[in-house]
Order: structure tokens, then C-alpha cells, then sequence
């Protein structure tokens, strides 16, 4: 971490306790030991914390991919819905051959009044025979 080596430690050891003194110098170091623990704590809680984020950043970035996903799967089925809908309207009769079909789907007059009078000789035929 700061790169010290034993002899560096050792050295600020002696010089601590020549400062200090052989009565204060072990409640120093206790003292001294409960920060770095807490230091080291705090170090890991905030490690683990990033951890945490991070991995719900990646999940939210694999939702979001997700999600891009799945608006391309459903605009192509709108498009496949609207061109099979498309398909199953009627086609519109050009103005042209129009007349001709309203024409031919009106029968012939003749023939309806041929077939009136066929059915009235018909019925008026087994009125007198009964």
C-alpha cells in the first residue's frame, strides 16, 4: 500500500517510543491499531458498496439491451400484423370495369318478371286443381 518495508517500521517503532515514552507508547500503538482497523473497515465497506453499484449497473445495462430487444421484436410484428392486414382488406375496384360489376350484380328485368310470372301460373295452376 505505501510500500514500507519491515526495517522502515521498525525504525518509526523506536523513534515513537523514544517520543512517547515506555508508559504511553502501548496504548499508542492500541490506539494506533483501532484506527488502521477502522481504516481498513471503511476501505472494505466502500469496496464492497462500489461492488454492489457496479453490478447494478451492469444488470441495468443488460435490461436496457434487453428492452431495445424486445422494441425490435415488437415492431416487426406490427409491421407483419399491418401487412397481413393489408392483405385481407378488399382490394378497391377501378373506376373503369366498376360500372360493369355493379351491372352484372343487378339481374336482368326480364328475367325477373319471366320468373313472376312462371310463379304466379304455378300457384294459380294448383288453386284450380284442388
Amino acid at each position: 500500500m505505501f510500500d514500507i518495508g519491515f526495517w522502515e517500521i521498525t525504525l518509526i517503532a523506536v523513534i515513537a517510543l523514544i517520543v512517547v515514552g515506555p508508559d504511553r507508547f502501548p496504548g499508542m500503538v492500541r490506539t494506533l491499531g483501532l484506527w488502521l482497523g477502522r481504516a481498513r473497515q471503511f476501505a472494505s465497506n466502500v469496496k464492497h458498496e462500489l461492488d454492489i453499484e457496479m453490478n447494478k449497473a451492469e444488470e441495468l445495462k443488460h435490461l436496457l439491451e434487453e428492452q431495445k430487444e424486445i422494441v425490435q421484436r415488437h415492431e416487426l410484428i406490427e409491421e407483419d400484423f399491418n401487412e397481413s392486414s393489408d392483405d385481407a382488406k378488399p382490394k378497391p375496384i377501378p373506376a373503369k370495369n366498376a360500372s360493369n360489376t355493379i351491372k352484372a350484380e343487378i339481374p336482368d328485368q326480364s328475367i325477373v318478371n319471366k320468373n313472376e310470372k312462371d310463379a304466379t301460373s304455378v300457384s294459380s295452376g294448383n288453386d284450380k286443381s284442388q
